[in-house]
């Protein structure tokens, strides 16, 4: 059994909201952060099947990829059909959390899995979408306190330089102060100048961590007042991106390609623009719907193949106009990995809570 807000705080960490579109709409959508959890429906829609599986699987909690609430609602009613599933989730007392844009560009996200199901070595971003802003704090510790300092900062995620952790500067110094009336100093008295050998610990933090570092540091730090600084850099930190573009180990023909591509992502069915290449080594991915938006970044790679889902009839044209050929997957194709993504982000973090994958998470476009 875990608290919702504990569900909450790790997958904000593995898909920070920020990363979120501005016209999204993520995080805790219906119910409490208080909620007790015992069991969670992983889905990646939530529909009237998915909340009648919810029901009778009496979870707790349903996480999944695309919001329940995209617009706002106008009233919550039993005969609206927009608002129809809050009014039954509320009834049935079922929290609903949603980690959409913000997980397509995450650390490791649905675009990178599916560069994994084909095998594409030399993967990259198809186009940066956010690069982190990065900060550089500088505390002044007495020097017994240093180590603890220094740990309960790594561990609240600074620290990181590219695959290294725990990256800190320590300088040891004096440090001067002078406790005046009304003040409870942890070290000497009031009205005497005190001298103590301290560490300033040094140490780089991304700007959506950076409230939290400084939180956990001001609670184990022993001073009633603390000094500290902060610094914005000049230092480029992680770039997100939208979309990835990598190689196929082997080139394979046009037609072996599509063949590969429906075994690797269990599809029944294809749709492709016209002008294929003759084989495909490169190739660019992008789940969900294509927008006109990110044609340059394709052009720009230059890829055999852009995989992607929901071309729309225009978005279609210009692609064939620009010397792309594209396959449609379909949006269903491109994003039901998502389900068993965050069951692997959560099982082993809260061992005590059943996470349970959605028997009702269905492909709602039926091709004959």
């Amino acid at each position: 059994m875990a608290k919702a807000y504990e569900i909450i705080a790790h997958m904000d960490k593995m898909a920070p909201p920020f990363l979120a579109e501005d016209w999204d709409n993520v995080g805790l959508l219906v119910g409490s952060k208080e909620k007790e959890v015992k069991s969670v429906l992983l889905s990646l829609d939530v529909t009237s099947k998915v909340v009648d599986e919810a029901i009778s699987k009496n979870v707790d909690m349903i996480i999944a990829h695309h919001p329940v609430i995209f617009k706002g609602l106008k009233n919550v009613r039993d005969d609206n059909a927009q608002s129809k599933l809050v009014y039954r989730l509320i009834r049935n007392n079922i929290n609903v959390f949603a980690a959409h844009t913000n997980f397509d560009v995450a650390t490791e996200n649905i675009n990178r899995r599916l560069a994994k199901m084909l095998n594409l070595v030399n993967v990259q971003n198809l186009s940066v979408y956010k690069t982190e802003k990065l900060y550089k704090i500088a505390v002044f510790v007495p020097r017994d306190n240093a180590d603890e300092v220094r740990s309960v900062m790594c561990n609240a995620g600074a620290g990181w330089i590219g695959n290294y952790k725990e990256c800190t500067f320590s300088t040891n110094g004096t440090g001067t102060f002078m406790p005046l009336e009304g003040t409870n100093p942890y070290i000497g008295s009031q009205g005497n100048l005190e001298r103590v050998n301290e560490t300033k610990v040094e140490t780089i933090v991304p700007e959506y961590l950076l409230k939290g570092v400084v939180d956990d540091m001001l609670k184990v730090h022993p001073y009633e007042e603390v000094a500290y600084d902060i610094y914005p850099l000049a230092n480029e930190g992680f770039q997100y991106g939208l979309g990835n573009v990598g190689e196929l180990i082997d080139t394979y023909r046009f037609n072996d390609f599509l063949d590969y591509l429906k075994s690797a992502f269990d599809l029944q069915s294809l749709r492709y623009t016209e002008n294929p290449p003759v084989s495909v080594k490169k190739v660019a991915i992008f789940c969900g719907s294509f927008d006109e938006d990110y044609i340059a970044a394709v052009k720009r790679h230059n890829p055999d193949i852009l995989v992607t889902g929901d071309i729309k009839h225009h978005i279609a044209i210009d692609l064939i106009e620009n010397g792309i050929c594209a396959v449609d997957c379909g949006h269903y194709g491109t994003e039901k990995v998502v389900i068993g993504m965050f069951k692997e982000m959560l099982c082993d973090k809260f061992r005590d809570v059943d996470f349970i994958e959605s028997q009702n998470s269905d492909n709602p476009i039926i091709t004959i």
